[in-house]
């Protein structure tokens, strides 16, 4: 399905099927609590809704692509039954994962490792229509707190996200389906997501669409001071009004309903 941007920046709501993801690891993984996490982010007004089968927070983890498809399959199944003309994606960086998740009915690819971690995931969306997020990362959940070293972080984020761009596209995937995320928290320090915060318009003034997870992130508990993931909702606030005033296209994002509410009221002050 045919990306559909307006100049509205749009939600896509997180459904984490995973016991060990930061802020709500263990609360989906039945699939009657996804299916309502899922009724929840549609009514409050979610464009599009992200599935996960695992966590990539740091030191998370690594899941097979068996085990993922383990946990995402019930819930994709469930979800896409009850709601049959939602935009659906899939959170991972297997391509096996991708292209049965397609197969299901999912929509979108949203791959945190921009398809360095399986090259083959290009493959999987060659030659199709589906919007494909290509994010910023290095390293792995297990590896990147080693790699936060730049001399620009945001000059090097794009260099390098638009490095995987051209071999998804040198691989036969069209530039009408990629999405860049400059991957906040991924193998960054606070310092260095704050900058990307500030400096979102050299990606929105790519010829890309641009996507941005800031939601709950330890950048935010980092300058309030709040350990507490659940508790960082005023500072994801004021992160996601800079996303309007940047032009950023998608926020991926928890609070649902607050976060549509903030977003309607920013886009009348930042039109």
């Amino acid at each position: 399905m045919p990306l559909r941007l307006t100049d509205k920046t749009k939600i896509m709501g997180v459904i984490n099927i995973t016991p060990d993801s930061f802020s709500d690891g263990g609360m989906y993984l039945d699939v009657e609590n996804a299916l309502e996490k899922a009724s929840y982010c549609i009514n409050s007004g979610a464009e599009v809704i992200d599935i996960g089968g695992q966590s990539t927070r740091p030191g998370a983890e690594i899941l097979s692509s068996d085990q993922e498809l383990k946990r995402i399959v019930p819930a994709l199944k469930l979800i896409r039954k009850e709601f049959p003309n939602q935009l659906i994606s899939v959170d991972t960086f297997y391509s096996d994962v991708a292209g049965e998740a397609l197969n299901l009915g999912a929509n979108w690819i949203n791959d945190i490792s921009g398809g360095r971690l399986d090259p083959q995931m290009f493959n999987v969306l060659a030659g199709t229509e589906v919007p494909f997020v290509i994010t910023h990362s290095r390293g792995n959940s297990q590896t990147m707190k080693n790699y936060s070293n730049y001399q620009n972080v945001a000059a090097e984020v794009l260099s390098e996200l638009l490095i995987q761009v051209e071999k998804a596209i040198l691989a036969g995937v069209s530039s009408d389906q990629i999405i860049i995320d400059p991957g906040i928290g991924f193998a960054k320090n606070t310092s260095q997501n704050l900058s990307l915060i500030k400096n979102l318009d050299i990606f929105t003034n790519t010829k890309y669409p641009v996507l941005v997870g800031p939601s709950r992130k330890r950048f935010i508990g980092d300058v309030l001071n709040e350990t507490d993931p659940l508790k960082r909702l005023f500072g994801t606030s004021a992160v996601v009004c800079k996303c309007v005033q940047a032009k950023v296209n998608y926020i991926r994002l928890h609070d649902i309903y607050e976060m549509n509410q903030l977003i309607k009221m920013a886009s009348i002050l930042w039109p």
